[in-house]
């Protein structure tokens, strides 16, 4: 993992999403009469690995709202503003915030940035090479590892279902993982 957290002025910001918008909006307006079977199924890939990298981008978001903004200001608990401000339930609003904390960047008390809790597991994500159950498992399994295990360890297992997840479909690195589990226990 390695930052790329550059410093972006609001234009360039506001420029990027424009432009992905309206190239959403493009694709949206495409006919895929003219494929094959295998061009539709790569595009479908494509498509997903899009999809997966979609929350690296909200995760600094999230961070940063849940760093700087208070109650008064969110009217309330994050959780709920983000429920309420993206009309999604709180589960989902909760989900975001906890897989925020764990793949987004962080900041350290004196201010530098901190690599994710979850190196391997947030470059992934952002390869598009995980998708959200992927990372659902990969948490469970970090958050579940006993207090005995060691940060190299820990970290290692963690790499390993990261690369495991770019093979294996959600229910199977679950399977993996709890082999995983065993074996560390």
């Amino acid at each position: 993992y390695h930052s790329n957290m550059r410093s972006s002025c609001r234009e360039e910001i506001v420029d990027v999403f424009d432009a992905l918008e309206a190239d959403v909006k493009r694709a949206l307006d495409l006919s895929f009469d003219a494929l094959t079977t295998p061009e539709r199924l790569a595009l479908l890939e494509r498509c997903e690995k899009m999809r997966r990298r979609l929350p690296a981008i909200e995760h600094p978001l999230i961070n940063q709202v849940a760093e700087q903004a208070d109650a008064t200001e969110l009217g309330g608990t994050l959780g709920a503003a983000l429920a309420n401000r993206l009309l999604i339930t709180r589960a989902e609003a909760s989900r975001r915030i906890h897989q925020a904390a764990d793949l987004g960047e962080r900041k350290a008390i004196t201010g530098e940035s901190l690599p994710p809790v979850l190196t391997a597991t947030a470059s992934a994500q952002r390869a598009g090479n995980i998708g959200t159950d992927h990372v659902r498992v990969i948490r469970g399994f970090w958050h579940r590892l006993p207090e005995f295990v060691d940060v190299e360890t820990r970290a290692k297992a963690e790499a390993q279902l990261a690369r495991l997840g770019h093979e294996h479909r959600p229910d199977e690195l679950g399977t993996l993982a709890d082999k995983l589990t065993d074996c560390l226990n």
